[in-house]
């Protein structure tokens, strides 16, 4: 034994004491999660879809101060995964992470604020959130104060300022950017009108995949080309690829397109003539609600063009139409009910109702 231990029982009691209490705190600090590990862990189990142990996990690293698990946790109970779905707690873990200057979390506490979802609706705040999440490169957050400056939201109605956060979006490929950058540019709203320029970034929607911007494409496409518009033309360059636009957007389930093509089947204009393609078509867009179309079909069955004439079905869908919002749809309703036989009336609104029901509109 050491001399300076030999014969001193309180030293050697106190060097007992130090070797023990060292051993308790190494024992503490393994036993004691790691943020970072917890974090990852969590991170990893909602992955894999085992969210029960991911909130664990992330609860950990949360309440020791990890802003990445504070934000992940707040998507958590956002979401209502692997806990009960709890909009208040998911704002106080974002608005944590938020304080933290985390990115992400910025824009989260910003929708938050902007729709009144788990905290008071404040727009003016959750300009200044996503005013910093944007600062930071964050694209969403930069769509979303672009759209409360063109609204005049939170701020200041301002379309320049608008276009001034809708581009930076736009450049790294956000569609949503691209198509109000586009619709700003053709209208003049904020900027010189431009249809050049919103063609281009139409087609940068378009090419990413959105069927409203290679709609919008296509109308630029045939406003530009009067020949189009004149029956008996040749089909040129324009037309061509705006007819292949329009379905493309079509194909997606796109009604605006749905219903330009179906009308353009039924002009025999910009395509050819052919009443059951117009229906086919029609019907597509009608089926998702789409008032032009089920006012369309309303017109078709009173006159029974490329439909057996049925007044029934046409009050049907011009009652549709109607409920819709297309208001110009009234009168035909009213002059389609004139033609019906007593209590048909009441057998369309029915059917009108059982429609709607049917399709979960």
């Amino acid at each position: 034994m050491p001399a300076a231990l030999s014969g001193n029982s309180s030293s050697r009691f106190m060097f007992r004491h130090c070797v023990l209490l060292s051993a308790a705190l190494l024992g503490a600090a393994v036993l004691t999660p790691s943020p970072v590990l917890a974090e990852t862990a969590g991170t990893q189990a909602m992955a894999r879809g085992d969210y029960v142990r991911a909130v664990r996990e992330l609860l950990v690293a949360a309440k020791a101060g990890d802003r990445q698990a504070q934000y992940e946790l707040g998507l958590a109970y956002r979401d209502g995964k692997g806990i009960g779905r709890n909009p208040a707690q998911a704002f106080r873990w974002f608005r944590q992470a938020a304080e933290k200057d985390l990115p992400e979390a910025q824009y989260e506490v910003g929708q938050m604020e902007e729709d009144g979802d788990g905290t008071e609706k404040n727009a003016a705040d959750a300009a200044e959130w996503y005013r910093k999440a944007a600062t930071s490169g964050n694209v969403p957050a930069m769509f979303a104060l672009g759209e409360l400056y063109r609204n005049g939201e939170g701020v200041a109605k301002d379309e320049q300022q608008a276009i001034r956060w809708y581009r930076p979006a736009a450049d790294k490929n956000d569609i949503d950017s691209q198509l109000a950058l586009g619709k700003l540019y053709q209208q003049g709203v904020g900027t010189p009108k431009n249809p050049s320029e919103a063609a281009v970034w139409f087609r940068k929607a378009a090419q990413l995949g959105s069927p409203e911007g290679s709609y919008l494409l296509a109308l630029l496409l045939i406003d530009a080309d009067p020949a189009v518009h004149s029956m008996g033309h040749g089909p040129s360059r324009a037309s061509v690829e705006a007819m292949t636009l329009l379905r493309s957007a079509a194909g997606q389930n796109y009604a605006p397109a749905q219903f330009y093509l179906g009308m353009a089947h039924l002009k025999g204009i910009e395509a050819r003539l052919d009443d059951g393609e117009a229906v086919a078509r029609l019907l597509s867009a009608a089926d998702q609600g789409y008032a032009d179309a089920l006012h369309q079909l309303g017109r078709m069955y009173q006159q029974g063009r490329g439909v057996p004439q049925d007044p029934v079905r046409a009050y049907m869908y011009l009652e549709l139409a109607f409920e819709m919002g297309d208001e110009s749809a009234g009168p035909d309703r009213e002059d389609s009910a004139h033609a019906m036989r007593a209590g048909a009336v009441q057998l369309a609104t029915r059917r009108a109702q059982e429609w709607v029901q049917a399709r979960g509109l």
